[in-house]
């Protein structure tokens, strides 16, 4: 069978139209027709019916079981690709969610560069629900992830190492500064400056929300923790994080949660089940392992 041939059918699923399959593909209409018939062929059964009066396809029965296989078949062949060509340059693709790394990267990075390995490994920076996704397609050969949830993915591996508390970071010279704890919903009137939607520190923060049934006020988003502390600082907002966010502001006090049942932040290194590790990846991961 010839791979492209699936290429092909996929699109025309999307597109319903051959003329069009064509001229993405930039091949002509015969060739289209021509891989279609060969996919009929192999498996024994018409795939597709055509409308020749409104001019468009859609798939038969068969078409639509062949067309979810043919998703997964193309998605790991663009994996393959991808997990190759890494191979091929020695380099190690390790995802890293900003807070995450800024906790643990320092320790695992002197092990790495004392191992002589530190300048194969290139770091890719997103939230965790990005990476999770930048791994599971190949773009990244582990990475670390934070979750509220312990993890458990089909196609993953996820091997759980820390849980931290998340915690309201407020200005010294907010009214509650004075307190060591307090409940989530005595935030119900504040403002918050608060992380972008690719965190899951979003899924902590909702569901607390809900929770005490209130709808937080949030005036801006950022990735960049280092802003969102300056500006928590200067009053103009509270801040939710976990306890191992890099905290350097002196006018800014970290106030634990007395809520019950909270959620905590857990992290986990995350690398998919059928990836094959070289020497050096291998060696990556046994160093995450005895640091962390």
């Amino acid at each position: 069978m010839n791979i492209k041939h699936l290429d092909y059918f996929q699109e025309i699923i999307s597109q319903k139209n051959f003329s069009k399959v064509a001229e993405k593909f930039e091949v002509s209409q015969p060739t289209i027709t021509t891989a279609i018939k060969n996919l009929e062929k192999e498996f024994g059964t018409a795939l597709l019916v055509r409308d020749r009066i409104h001019n468009t396809v859609s798939p038969t029965p068969s078409g639509l079981q062949l067309a979810e296989h043919a998703k997964v078949v193309l998605h790991e062949i663009e994996v393959a690709h991808q997990e190759i060509n890494n191979l091929t340059q020695n380099k190690i693709v390790l995802g890293l969610p900003p807070i995450i790394e800024n906790y643990y990267f320092p320790k695992i990075g002197s092990k790495l560069a004392k191992e002589g390995l530190l300048s194969n490994v290139h770091t890719v920076e997103g939230g965790s629900i990005a990476l999770r996704n930048a791994v599971r397609d190949g773009n990244v050969d582990l990475t670390l992830l934070g979750s509220i949830e312990p993890l458990a993915y089909q196609n993953l591996i996820a091997e759980e190492f820390d849980r931290q508390p998340f915690c309201v970071y407020v200005s010294k010279s907010h009214p509650l500064a004075n307190r060591k704890r307090i409940y989530f919903n005595e935030l119900r009137h504040d403002a918050f400056v608060f992380l972008d939607s690719n965190f899951v520190h979003n899924t902590a923060f909702n569901k607390l929300s809900r929770r005490n049934h209130f709808r937080p006020n949030i005036v801006f988003k950022s990735n960049d923790t280092h802003i969102l502390m300056k500006l928590i600082s200067e009053n103009v907002g509270v801040g939710f994080f976990t306890k191992i966010v890099d905290h350097n502001e002196e006018e800014v006090t970290c106030l634990e949660l007395l809520d019950h049942e909270q959620p905590e932040f857990i992290t986990s290194i995350v690398y998919r089940i059928n990836y094959v590790l070289t020497p050096s990846q291998q060696q990556l991961l046994t160093i995450l392992h005895s640091i962390l």
